[in-house]
């Protein structure tokens, strides 16, 4: 069923709070792929972590570092990471506005 989200009207919720700092999204869309607006407030972070599905990080605004492996990757508007299940990655908000992204989560069991 198709579906208008006016993303203005979402609350903000905390993400896998238990892990990060700073890290709230608006979900999108929740199944087999799931679909989150993601802000990082400046200095916030996702620690580095593996899970059992894959991402799409595409980010929108701001400027963060996202580790990936043992690499340190500079990311801002119009970067897109794609990250394998299992990969160790995270990231951080190293500038002084927000870094919203586009976080695609992608489970294949």
């Amino acid at each position: 069923m198709s579906k208008l989200i006016d993303t203005s009207e979402l609350d903000w919720q905390a993400v896998r709070p238990e892990l990060t700092s700073g890290v709230s999204g608006k979900l999108l869309c929740d199944g087999a792929t799931k679909i989150v607006l993601t802000r990082v407030v400046p200095g916030g972070f996702f620690p580095p972590h593996r899970d059992k599905y894959s991402h799409l990080f595409h980010f929108l605004s701001g400027a963060g570092v996202v580790l990936l492996g043992e690499q340190r990757i500079d990311v801002g508007p119009g970067i897109c990471l794609q990250i394998d299940a299992g990969e160790l990655h995270g990231y951080e908000n190293n500038g002084k506005e927000d870094l919203l992204l586009i976080s695609v989560n992608l489970s294949l069991g």
